[in-house]
Parts: structure tokens; sequence; C-alpha cells
């Protein structure tokens, strides 16, 4: 599935795009998120992880994506700088294929200003559209305060509690949550 622009202003007043990203950008999309990981305890790879990826393996999964009916990527931009990256797509197997879940990054400077709540409409919106989806779900560790704060204000719900399913970095433990939207 591949999303044209939309284009918004951030409650800091700054212009902000919302987009499927382009091939050329599969570089800039990979050092954003070794960026963001570095910084954020709540992304589930590490930098180094990050940096193991290929671009010819980032174009592909762009190319995979844009052609599917049942998967999206989308990238924020300011100022040609990529801030933000998150995607959708359905399960493949036979017993969980009405099932889609997600996942959605921010880089740190920008969170708390609505971008996180436009590219996750953005997101949802066209999650909606996938063939033969019912069910759009989220897992969030509960520690993440800000990001369950966000989805409880988009309409999402408990749906499950998986306990110590996360070790973080500092030695923290936590909860794994799952939330479907109302």
């Amino acid at each position: 599935m591949n999303q044209s622009s939309v284009i918004f202003k951030a409650k800091n007043g700054q212009e902000i795009e919302i987009r499927s990203p382009y091939e050329n950008e599969a570089q800039l999309v990979l050092d954003m998120m070794v960026d963001v990981s570095a910084h954020s305890p709540y992304i589930l790879s590490t930098p180094e992880s990050f940096k193991q990826k290929t671009v010819e393996s980032q174009i592909k999964w762009f190319k995979d994506c844009q052609e599917s009916d049942a998967s999206i990527l989308l990238a924020v931009f300011n100022n040609g700088r990529i801030i933000g990256f998150c995607g959708g797509h359905s399960y493949k197997d036979i017993k969980r294929r009405h099932r889609a879940g997600l996942g959605v990054t921010l880089h740190p400077d920008f969170r708390g200003i609505g971008i996180g709540q436009k590219l996750m409409e953005v997101l949802l919106d066209n999650m909606k559209r996938f063939t033969g989806i019912q069910i759009i779900e989220l897992d969030v560790m509960l520690n993440n305060q800000q990001a369950l704060r966000l989805y409880e204000k988009l309409g999402f719900k408990k749906a499950g509690i998986f306990p110590k399913a996360f070790i973080l970095p500092s030695g923290e433990v936590s909860d794994n949550l799952t939330v479907v939207p109302s």
C-alpha cells in the first residue's frame, strides 16, 4: 500500500510531512532508526542491529509493502529530515490473517507536539483498508507511559498483558500490553 504526501503543522508550528518512503531514502531511514534506538529504551532493536541491515533489504521491504494490499510503511519528515517511521502489516498465517499489527517510532526531539497522533491516524486509516482485516493490534511496554497516553487518546483499549516480557538496557523489567482500537 502506498500513502501520498500528507502535510500538516505540528503544535510548535513546524511543517511536517507523512508519506510512504522512496527507495532513495532507505539509508536515511536506517540512519534515523540507529539514532532513535540509541536514545529510546522502547525500541525493540538496537543501533547495532539497524547498522547490520542493508540498503538493498530496505528497498525490497519498501517495494514489497507498496505492492501489498495488507502492508504499509510511512516516514515522517521535517525540513527534509526523517524524524519518524512506522509500519503496519497483516499476519500471513491462516489462523491470524484477520489480524494486523503495527509499530511506530518518533525521534525524541519531536514527541509531545502532535506528530505521533497524526502519524497514528494516517497509519490506522490505511490499515483499515487492508484486505480481510478485522482486528488491528499494538504491543507496547507498560513503562512507556507517553505512548500509552497517546494510544488511549486514540481510543485503544487493553486486550492483554504479558508479564515481564521485556528487559530494558537499564535492567528494568517491563510487562507487554497489547491494545486494540475500541
